[in-house]
C-alpha cells in the first residue's frame, strides 16, 4: 500500500512539473502575442487584469483573468479607457482593421490556453488539498 501511494505522489509530482511547464510557455507565448499588438497600435495601450466576480473563482483568491487590452484616452481633461476586445476596431486609415483582428484573435486564443492550464492547475491543487 505504502509503495503504490509513493508511487502515486511521484506521478503526480511529475503531471505538476509539466504543468508548470506548460503554463510558464503559454504566458511566454501570450506575452509575445501581446508585444505585436502594442507594436501594431500608436496609441497609448494599457492592460489590466481583471476579476470576473464569481464566488470561489481563482480570481477571488486574486488570481486575476487577462491581461485585457485598453485604449487611454483623454477627452476634455478626463480620462478615459476604452476595451479593445469584442467590436472594436481601429479607426479609418490608423492600421489595417484585418491585421488587426488577426494579431488580436492570436493573443485572445493565447489567453485562452493559459485560463484553461491555470484553471488545471487549480483542480490539481483542489485534489492534492484532499491527500492526508
Amino acid at each position: 500500500m505504502g509503495l503504490e501511494l509513493g508511487q502515486e505522489r511521484e506521478r503526480a509530482v511529475r503531471a505538476l512539473d509539466n504543468l508548470l511547464a506548460r503554463i510558464e510557455e503559454a504566458q511566454r507565448d501570450l506575452e509575445q502575442a501581446q508585444a505585436r499588438l502594442e507594436g501594431l497600435l500608436p496609441m497609448r495601450v494599457v492592460w489590466k487584469k481583471k476579476s470576473c466576480g464569481k464566488e470561489g473563482c481563482r480570481c477571488a483568491r486574486g488570481a486575476l483573468h487577462g491581461p485585457y487590452p485598453y485604449l487611454i484616452e483623454h477627452k476634455e481633461g478626463k480620462k478615459l479607457e476604452r476595451y479593445l476586445g469584442k467590436g472594436w476596431s481601429p479607426p479609418e486609415g490608423m492600421i489595417q482593421p484585418e491585421r488587426y483582428r488577426r494579431l488580436m484573435g492570436e493573443f485572445n486564443t493565447r489567453r485562452e490556453r493559459l485560463e484553461n492550464l491555470l484553471q488545471r492547475l487549480d483542480r490539481a491543487v483542489e485534489m492534492m488539498r484532499g491527500w492526508k
